[in-house]
């Protein structure tokens, strides 16, 4: 299985949901869904019923519903807009465009799915959630995918204050010696 590609930086994040239109909304829209490109472009106004994206044609098969609260900007953007949310339908020529007037160099639109799942987990939402929330039939797969920066990882250890593993109310030494 090949390894996922590391989610974008926040100061790419900056520079790719601030182009133009009609791409920026594109990334936009990707990052606040994790959609596949295939889901993303088949992705309608009429498909959001009280907050959720209804995606019934999947890689899978199995129809989902994925928050759109996730961003709020985003979910205003999408209730503003009619029909289709994404115009393009070849991810290459897509890809190639942002490349081009992003200057990020190592652009690729699964890159976006990757990006939004490792948000996900950094923002506090469970494994489970986002395995449902991404359509995958494996926990093993969702985890491919969601890679903690290490920067978040420092920090949850440092938020724990060394609190894990340890037994309430007494210290490692009195734990051991028992």
């Amino acid at each position: 299985m090949l390894k996922p590609p590391p989610p974008f930086f926040e100061t790419e994040i900056a520079v790719l949901v601030g182009l133009p239109e009609p791409y920026g909304f594109v990334i936009r829209f990707a990052l606040a869904t994790g959609l596949r490109w295939g889901e993303l472009v088949r992705a309608r106004a009429d498909h959001v019923e009280n907050g959720m994206l209804v995606v019934s044609q999947t890689k899978s098969g199995k129809g989902r519903r994925i928050p759109l609260g996730f961003d709020q900007d985003v979910e205003r953007e999408v209730r503003s807009r009619v029909g289709r949310f994404v115009s393009f339908t070849d991810a290459n020529s897509f890809a190639r465009q942002v490349r081009q007037l992003s200057g990020v160099e190592r652009f690729h639109v699964h890159q976006l799915r990757h990006t939004f799942a490792c948000q996900w987990l950094e923002r506090g939402g469970t494994l489970a959630a986002l395995q449902q929330v991404l359509g995958h039939a494996s926990v093993l797969t969702t985890q491919r995918y969601a890679r903690l920066s290490d920067e978040h990882v420092r920090a949850e250890a440092e938020r724990m204050g060394g609190k894990a593993g340890k037994i309430p109310g007494r210290s490692w030494k009195e734990a051991s010696n028992e």
